[in-house]
């Protein structure tokens, strides 16, 4: 028996096509490498000025409490109904008490919103206090009128 041999054909990849494999995966190497570096640097920033942002706010002169010693506390219980003020709640980490106050809406004759700040008018009226430029520009007004009272008198 006679077989007749068939040459056996060898299929070459060209070499075009595994230089285009392996420049594929270098790629995505190179797209993964660069997207975790740019991840670090972007969370590293923001950590650093979290915490500049908290070590600027213990620095900054922090508001003071509207009532200072007991003297100013006894005062504003007489002043309220019925002598009596309730504790709101406690400020453990600024070691302070709030209170709170409530009055009827019919009362407060201000257009007022939650966060506004209320005090009496040069007209003795209740006024809402300015904020932001308008709040510094009256500011200023008011200081610049107290002076005048200290050093040439008048009411």
């Amino acid at each position: 028996m006679l077989v007749a041999r068939v040459p056996r054909v060898r299929r070459r990849i060209p070499s075009w096509a595994s230089q285009f494999a392996v420049g594929a995966a270098l790629v995505l190497i190179a797209i993964a490498l660069f997207a975790a570096l740019l991840g670090a640097a972007v969370r590293g920033p923001t950590a650093f000025f979290d915490e500049l942002g908290k070590t600027v706010a213990r620095l900054a002169p922090q508001p003071q409490p509207d009532v200072r010693d007991d003297a100013q506390l006894k005062a504003v219980i007489r002043a309220m109904p019925d002598g009596k003020i309730q504790v709101g709640s406690i400020v453990e980490e600024k070691d302070e008490v709030v209170f709170t106050v409530v009055a009827p809406r019919a009362a407060v004759k201000a257009a007022v919103r939650p966060g506004d700040q209320l005090r009496i008018a040069r007209d003795g009226g209740v006024e809402i206090v300015p904020t932001g430029i308008p709040g510094l520009i009256d500011q200023l007004q008011r200081s610049i009128d107290d002076l005048k009272r200290r050093f040439f008198g008048g009411p």
